[in-house]
């Protein structure tokens, strides 16, 4: 650029490309050329450039008449050059993006009608047809007002159109270098409106280029779940989608990009970085979206994300990322059960769910609430009228048949689970195969230890691990896991391919055996030491760095239950192991009154014994029934379970066997009215136990010797067989005997004429068995508090004891101490029914 001075006349000159009008006006031919090739891509690109030019209206400032008619020429160039870019946006699909600036445009130019046809265009392929035709009727009302004309022929007939719906207004289909890559959207959508919304927001709410992260298990619908939301923000990336669900070469996939958005095969650069690198200077002036779809690694993700404004990323996976820290997390979990119905209703009809509801339940609970298994069994439903939903989930619920199935039409739960299983690391997939194997639905630390054989720190990691690729589900206080019946069926599958046989077996072995030892701790916790429980052969295990037991062996089996249960029906195959894991709670069957529990383990137990016939345990089993028949108040049961018991010990030669029954004998003789009988059953008891060094098991015989004895009215005898007793439990620490001890020596008390001696030690005897939790000793010590009470002349508290003793004997199962509490709350009243204090 020069000045040029001659006769006092300055002159400026300077090259086109030196002057911004030129450029300006240059671009904007070109870009109306690339328009009428359909190049709008380019043609958009190059108007924008175009405006960029413009910093404000044409010679802002001059005021002369020669300078206002120039400017007003040029910013009529200007209008000119928005029409078309908006027009080229429009033809790509931007509708969305140019609603903003075309309502700011309108207001700025309100008489422009082109802004106007631009604005009704917009908003009604945005699926906002009323604003279009409210915009019109905005338009005709100015110019009504203003001008007193009617808006023109175009504009009118484009109305015509909007009110037609006139197909001509649809989005032309897209150029060459826009992709549109997202697959269909799911047809079916059911309880996922929160996650939809929860994505939409992520990817156009949050920050300048948002990464949105969904998680999930396997089968969950996660790809569906964001396929829906994406394809309800397409808009909003007018420059294309980009999808990939391959991501095992991220070269490919980024030249495979490259290519789509246009760029030529020669032009894409060798190497990762090179690609992700040219990916971002392509999108640098683009609104697009990529979907990358399975991704298991958070390297896959990081050549993928753009490093401007205006695009968006959004990746689904089955574990966590270790993403940057704005990534949006979505976890899409399993469908709750009304949404579950829903989809299943699609294929089996609502019909079939109404006339069979609890079977419609049963496999909406197996399918785990994973809509590919859902959909699956509805496909197979909808095919198959005849079958019943009943029939199907009977089928459903063996481990060995629920993946073939969850198999239908082409379309199977396998390769779902499997692309989660292949990403997990080999201690991980190894332990969920043995897992599956054992069969276990709320695997615990100490079991995986002893499934993996590893330390129980190191189950806890691949517990955790299996969390976070959703294969189990911590449970609340987090020492247990839940491990879906699908997912065992899964697991046991893929034992049997790829495990040897005799590694599977030795890994069911040291669960049971390491489960046997927290029992064996458990049972010591509550008894004191290995006290009043028979043993057998069943080998132990330990974890490597196994934790030493911190007691509260009562809560610990009253948390565990189910679990015992469950091993005790895996254990089948293994009779010593199956009769010592069904007797190990035995302390808690005792104190807590668990007679369901105690009934149904012990059944499947001794089918398995009798069946090896395995004598000794069959003799510990019937023992163990005769007691809970005993406590239940079934004498007659009683009777058979423990003569029985008593044959095959004394045919066995096993002295503490025998000593148990023995004391249970005892027990029934005193309750039937035979003290003679009974107080000989009880001597040989003691002398049994004794031999056997169960110190507590002869403690409580004593109890037993010393309440006959009393009641023959030895009560030096009594009283010395109570002290003796009493020893032994403390020095053995078993304080569930020192509280039924307690108990026996409040209640001769009473007898004695003195219950005002034994109101006392009923209070401490109560304050033992509430603090250890032992319901069927808090019964019976209320029971006697209450008669106790009542000689007291207390009649409303001993009524108050007695309708607690009944409550508690009632829902434990306990009808004779139930039974007696409402007697003697009869006996109060006066009237013979127990249904009010006095």
């Amino acid at each position: 650029m020069t000045i040029d001075v001659h006769d006092n006349v300055y002159t400026l000159e300077a090259a086109e490309d030196g002057i911004d009008a030129f450029v300006f006006m240059r671009m904007y031919d070109q870009a109306c050329l690339l328009a009428e090739k359909r190049d709008h891509a380019q043609a958009a690109k190059t108007l924008d450039a175009a405006l960029k030019l413009w910093r404000g209206p044409a010679l802002s400032g001059l005021d002369s008449e020669a300078f206002v008619a120039e400017a007003a020429v040029w910013n009529e160039r200007r209008l000119a050059a928005i029409e078309a870019r908006i027009d080229a946006d429009l033809e790509l699909g931007r509708h969305r993006a140019v609603i903003a600036e075309l309502q700011h445009l309108t207001d700025q130019h309100p008489l422009k009608e082109r802004f106007w046809a631009q604005l009704m265009i917009a908003l009604y392929r945005s699926q906002r047809g009323s604003e279009a035709l409210q915009a019109f009727t905005d338009l005709e009302e100015r110019l009504r007002e203003e001008l007193g004309t009617d808006p023109s022929p175009t504009l009118r007939d484009l109305r015509l159109q909007i009110l037609r719906q006139d197909t001509a207004l649809e989005l032309p289909h897209p150029v060459m270098d826009l992709p549109r890559q997202l697959p269909a959207r799911p047809g079916v959508l059911a309880g996922r409106d929160g996650e939809v919304r929860q994505i939409i927001e992520g990817l156009t709410e949050r920050g300048t280029s948002p990464l949105v992260v969904v998680t999930g298990s396997g089968g969950v619908g996660k790809t569906t779940v964001s396929l829906e939301a994406a394809h309800r923000v397409a808009g909003r990336f007018p420059d294309g989608q980009l999808f990939a669900d391959d991501l095992s070469d991220p070269g490919e996939v980024l030249a495979g990009f490259l290519t789509a958005l246009g760029v030529a095969a020669e032009e894409i650069p060798e190497g990762i970085g090179a690609r992700a690198a040219f990916l971002r200077s392509v999108l640098a002036v683009r609104h697009v979206l990529i979907v990358l779809d399975g991704v298991t690694d958070p390297g896959q993700v990081q050549p993928f994300l753009p490093g401007h404004a205006g695009c968006a990323v959004l990746v689904t996976s089955s574990s966590p990322l270790a993403l940057p820290r704005d990534a949006l997390t979505v976890t899409v979990s399993r469908l709750e059960a009304p949404a579950a119905r829903t989809l299943l209703a699609a294929g089996a009809g609502r019909q079939r769910m109404q006339d069979e509801p609890a079977a419609a339940n049963r496999i909406v609970e197996l399918c785990a609430g994973l809509p590919v298994a859902l959909d699956i069994v509805a496909a197979k439903l909808a095919a198959r009228p005849h079958l019943t939903l009943r029939r199907l989930a009977e089928r459903l619920s063996s481990p060995a048949r629920i993946l073939g199935e969850l198999r239908y039409g082409g379309k199977s739960i396998t390769p779902t689970l499997m692309a989660g299983y292949e990403a997990l690391p080999a201690e991980s997939r190894s332990l969920i195969r043995r897992i599956g194997f054992l069969g276990i639905t709320n695997p615990t630390a100490p079991l995986a230890a002893a499934l993996a054989d590893v330390s129980v720190d190191t189950a806890e990691v691949l517990l955790e691990e299996l969390a976070e690729t959703h294969f189990v589900t911590p449970l609340a206080g987090g020492e247990r896991y839940h491990c879906h019946e699908l997912l065992l069926g899964f697991g046991d599958a893929r034992a049997r391919m790829e495990d040897d046989e005799r590694d599977l077996i030795a890994a069911v072995g040291r669960a049971f055996g390491g489960w046997l030892a927290l029992t064996d701790a458990a049972h010591a916790s509550m008894r004191g030491k290995d006290n009043s429980i028979p043993r057998g052969t069943a080998p132990r295990y330990r974890p490597a760095a196994a934790r030493a037991w911190t007691g509260g062996g009562s809560a610990w089996f009253e948390a565990n239950i189910d679990i015992n249960l469950a091993l005790v029906r895996r254990a089948v195959a293994f009779p010593e192991t199956c009769w010592e894991l069904a007797i190990a709670p035995l302390a808690l069957f005792e104190a807590g009154a668990r007679f369901d529990v105690w009934l149904e383990s012990h059944q499947i137990a001794l089918a398995s014994v009798r069946n090896a016939a395995n004598l000794r345990g069959q003799a510990v089993l019937t023992y163990s029934l005769g007691y809970r028949a005993l406590l239940v108040g079934d004498h007659t049961g009683a009777a058979c379970h423990l003569e029985e018991a008593l044959t095959i010990f004394q045919r066995l030669g096993d002295e503490h066997g025998r000593g148990l029954t023995l004391r249970l004998v005892g027990d029934l003789d005193r309750v039937n009215q035979a003290p003679i009988t009974a107080r000989e059953v009880y001597q040989e008891a003691v002398a049994a136990l004794h031999r056997s060094g169960d110190v507590i098991a002869e403690a409580e015989a004593l109890v037993g010797l010393a309440t006959v004895l009393h009641s023959s009215g030895e009560r030096a005898a009594s009283k010395d067989c109570l002290d003796r007793a009493l020893r032994l439990c403390r020095d053995a620490g078993s304080l569930r005997s020192e509280a039924r001890i307690r108990r026996a020596v409040a209640m001769h008390a009473a007898k004695a004429g003195t219950p005002e001696k034994a109101y006392p030690k009923l209070i401490e005897a109560l304050e033992i068995a509430i603090h250890i939790g032992d319901r069927v000793v808090q019964s019976d010590i209320l029971l006697d508090l209450g008669t106790t009470r009542i000689l007291l002349g207390d009649p409303k508290a001993a009524y108050d004891d007695l309708a607690t003793a009944e409550e508690i004997a009632r829902v434990s199962g306990m009808q004779r101490t139930a039974s007696r509490a409402k007697m003697a709350r009869a006996f109060i009243n006066g009237n013979g029914l127990a249904t009010q204090g006095t």
